[in-house]
């Protein structure tokens, strides 16, 4: 049992050692930038030394059960042979009978000390196991209604779909410290929604619920009058379309991650990034579509990561489109590619968009301006720089850094 207490110790040590290799490996500039080696060392060495001193204790049990048993062994057999020869010298016990008495003796043991190598092994594997079964226990929290009491939204082109509801929305990552607090709002179809506010107001949250990456703690959300509780997960992520600020690319080709494994046509491919102005890109890589990418695509550049990911989404035609600071890590020429492709691909489609550039969002139907969670304005660019809120104060701090 304690053998196994320390291997499972060890193992834990093992993966934050493990974690902080990859994570300083992965984050290499900063450290050299930064000049955070030798700090980043003796934080490694402070873990490195409580994973030796958890593997000492698995190898002091490990030795401890071996060092038993041959003692037990060599015990063993020094009786026999003071018994044995004690019954020689008396005569009453032949030389050849002691000696084939010790040898059984040894091959007695023999077995027992491979069954104690293989018990610590085996321990070593219930560990794992242990580990495994921890995680494959983990429960989880979105779960799907039964598909028989399931509704379903659907998915054709209309210009009367893609109404977005909240309701008394309440939210909190943790007990009840809420980042979402009364959010009760309905986003018409069609209509192109902005989300503003400073940094921890609240509007990733608002998309990750939107998305049911997480439940309301109170109220509720509706799509097309639908509670997005009584449609399965699958549906609704392909009634929506997200794009985030980090277009994240597999190992594979172009058109790989444009389709990501699901069956599209040459001539869908080609009209989602004929649509979203990423065409010529592609046709100047060395192979195309065909052209391989390496790990998070790391043979292209930002800009073309989230030219990709724009892709991926218009060619699910979703009838929701987030943005979730979509355009960030765009340098200008790209930008302007890509807010040209914008202006068709929203035609017809309810779009929500999440921007820091208060300059990029002007031409909304609406503005949501959002504080400490809570919704305090709304309304157009012009409406709110009249009333000189929140959004006017933003606005005007924004024009002075420029």
């Amino acid at each position: 049992q304690e053998y196994r207490k320390a291997n499972y110790r060890g193992r834990e040590e093992l993966s934050l050692l493990n974690s902080m290799v990859q994570e300083n490996v992965v984050g290499i500039n900063v450290v050299q930038l930064f000049r955070r080696e030798k700090y980043n060392a003796e934080l490694f060495r402070t873990v490195r030394d409580r994973y030796i001193r958890e593997i000492d204790k698995t190898n002091f049990h490990d030795s401890a059960v071996s060092a038993t048993l041959e003692w037990i062994s060599l015990v063993a057999i020094a009786a026999v042979l003071w018994l044995g020869g004690l019954m020689v010298l008396n005569k009453t016990l032949d030389f050849g009978t002691l000696s084939a008495f010790i040898l059984y003796a040894q091959r007695l043991f023999e077995p027992l000390r491979q069954f104690a190598e293989k018990f610590t092994a085996i321990q070593s594997g219930f560990t794992s196991v242990e580990r495994i079964n921890d995680i494959l226990n983990e429960p989880i929290e979105i779960q799907d209604i039964d598909p028989a009491q399931s509704e379903h939204l659907t998915h054709v082109d209309s210009a009367s779909q893609g109404e977005i509801r909240f309701e008394h929305v309440w939210f909190a990552y943790k007990d009840d410290d809420y980042v979402i607090r009364d959010l009760d709002f309905t986003i018409k179809p069609g209509e192109k929604i902005a989300l503003v506010g400073p940094t921890g107001a609240g509007k990733s949250s608002i998309i990750r619920l939107l998305c049911r990456l997480y439940e309301p703690t109170k109220g509720r959300i509706l799509v097309d009058g639908v509670d997005i509780k009584n449609i399965t997960q699958a549906e609704l992520r392909r009634y929506l379309g997200v794009i985030l600020q980090d277009g994240f690319l597999f190992a594979g080709n172009v058109r790989e991650n444009i389709t990501l494994g699901e069956s599209y046509t040459e001539a869908e491919i080609l009209h989602a990034a004929r649509s979203t102005n990423i065409d010529r890109f592609i046709t100047q890589l060395p192979q195309g579509y065909d052209t391989q990418l390496r790990e998070r695509g790391a043979n292209l550049s930002a800009g073309q990561k989230q030219l990709i990911a724009f892709a991926r989404s218009v060619i699910r035609n979703p009838r929701i489109l987030v943005l979730d600071e979509a355009t960030a890590s765009l340098d200008v020429g790209t930008e302007v590619l890509i807010q040209d492709a914008l202006d068709r691909i929203i035609v017809d489609r309810t779009a929500i968009i999440i921007a820091h550039r208060l300059s990029t969002i002007r031409n909304v139907d609406r503005i949501f301006v959002l504080k400490q969670g809570s919704l305090v304005e709304s309304g157009t660019h012009e409406e709110l720089l009249e009333q000189g809120g929140l959004y006017a104060g933003l606005y005007q701090l924004q024009m002075l850094g420029t």
